[in-house]
């Protein structure tokens, strides 16, 4: 987003003649127009901060390790439901399934966050955490940054970069009440004074 771009080279005139009128017009127009598009962009500079130890192949390795480990206690619920069912009470622990339910919960979501990070080191990406840091795969090794953003094209305000909801559905419970859920969401440089002025960040571009 806050690429230079060279518009020299729009239009080229061959045999150094203008031709008709209306030519001469849309190589005017057509400058001024990206112009004005290359001025109302917002800037931003991100600055690496932590430079992690997890690179894609240790981040593999973990995702593998993580997995392996949660069928045992995936196991273990397995054994307590089928003893629940074979009538076998006596041999019931509820202690051992509630510790083998807890061990459970805790590795798969270890395992989840594991592989979201390694997909954003495998894709090399950019994605918004909180207070203008995002978490970046850059070089395919996980990287925190700050977000260094200038003041809003459009205004002067201070921006902020988030994921912007952009599309959501609402859901109509028994009560009556209506709760939306954001089902979309993208990565924007967001003026504070006018959320109106906001500039959508490609999470691909490569700004380290």
């Amino acid at each position: 987003m806050s690429k230079k771009i060279d518009y020299s080279h729009n239009k080229k005139i061959e045999n150094n003649s203008f031709g008709n009128g209306t030519q001469i017009a849309d190589v005017i127009v057509n400058n001024c127009v990206k112009q004005e598009e290359q001025q109302d962009r917002a800037v931003y500079k991100p600055e690496p901060v932590w430079r992690s130890p997890f690179t894609l192949a240790v981040l593999t390795w973990m995702s593998c390790i993580i997995g392996i480990l949660s069928l045992l206690p995936l196991g273990k619920m397995i054994r307590s439901v089928t003893t629940l069912f074979s009538g076998s009470l006596e041999t019931l622990n509820t202690n051992d399934i509630q510790i083998s339910s807890l061990a459970f919960v805790v590795l798969f979501l270890l395992l989840m966050i594991t592989l979201t990070v390694r997909r954003i080191a495998n894709l090399q990406t950019r994605h918004p955490l909180i207070c203008n840091f995002a978490i970046s795969g850059y070089g395919k090794k996980i990287v925190i940054e700050k977000i260094h953003i200038e003041k809003c094209p459009k205004c002067g305000g201070k921006m902020k970069y988030y994921n912007r909801p952009i599309e959501w559905m609402n859901k109509i419970y028994s009560d009556g009440k209506v709760k939306r859920e954001v089902t979309k969401r993208i990565p924007v440089l967001e003026c504070k004074r006018n959320s109106d002025h906001y500039y959508v960040v490609d999470y691909a571009e490569d700004r380290v």
